[in-house]
């Protein structure tokens, strides 16, 4: 047994012994069930609203079994770089439950779809979700159409064709453009693109293999929304 796993072992006795619940704080290793995926987020998001996460009683092990062992990753989670939202502790999830891409605006590129493909056919990986998030600065700026310096047009331009037919914003009650429903439509294009990028991703979907999600944050009150 290397130092790593040593140091790490004295470090999850010392916090069961604290906590005096050894047979209750134990690693999760079978992952989150394919089918029961919008269930458990929902439930690890709850537990983030209320100050009762869950994953650190566990982490120490993980991290040991996910090294020794590899990952195995139940979910991809595509979404904002956004500071505020961050998966693994939206959901109260630990090291490898999520498989994550974060791109300002949440949107889908080749890279994208190889990353979910290899998560998919390597690792297991049996849902995706797509989330966005409120008072999001890249479809703001997709919204406003300003020109942008540096690589940023990328990102906007992906986000542009998700606006097509949308309502101007109107104002919420903060006496700011609602950029709400264009974040939502951007959330929905952008699983569609990723899913005609990839055949192999459609294909498992038909197939009953993979499941897909959309969502959206709520940056004010930290509450995650599932959509239809």
């Amino acid at each position: 047994m290397n130092l790593l796993k040593i140091v790490v072992l004295s470090s999850l006795t010392l916090v069961l012994a604290a906590c005096n619940t050894p047979s209750t704080v134990a690693a999760r290793t079978d992952g989150i069930k394919f089918g029961e995926a919008k269930q458990d987020l929902a439930a690890g998001n709850q537990r983030y609203l209320v100050g009762g996460m869950q994953s650190h009683t566990w982490q120490a092990e993980r991290v040991i079994q996910t090294g020794e062992f590899g990952q195995s990753p139940s979910i991809g989670v595509l979404t904002c770089a956004d500071s505020r939202t961050p998966p693994e502790l939206i959901f109260d999830c630990g090291v490898g439950d999520l498989f994550v891409v974060r791109m300002a605006g949440n949107v889908e590129d080749p890279a994208t779809a190889g990353t979910f493909e290899y998560g998919f056919a390597a690792l297991g990986m049996h849902t995706i979700l797509v989330m966005g998030h409120t008072k999001c600065g890249a479809v703001t700026a997709a919204v406003d159409g300003q020109p942008l310096p540096g690589n940023m047009p990328a990102f906007m331009d992906m986000i542009t064709p998700a606006l097509a037919g949308l309502a101007k914003p109107t104002i919420g009650p903060d006496g700011m453009p609602n950029m709400t429903p264009a974040a939502e439509a951007n959330v929905r294009w952008q699983l569609k693109q990723l899913l005609a990028r990839s055949a192999m991703l459609t294909k498992a979907q038909k197939e009953g293999k993979l499941a897909v999600l959309c969502a959206m944050y709520d940056v004010d009150t930290g509450e995650v929304r599932f959509l239809d």
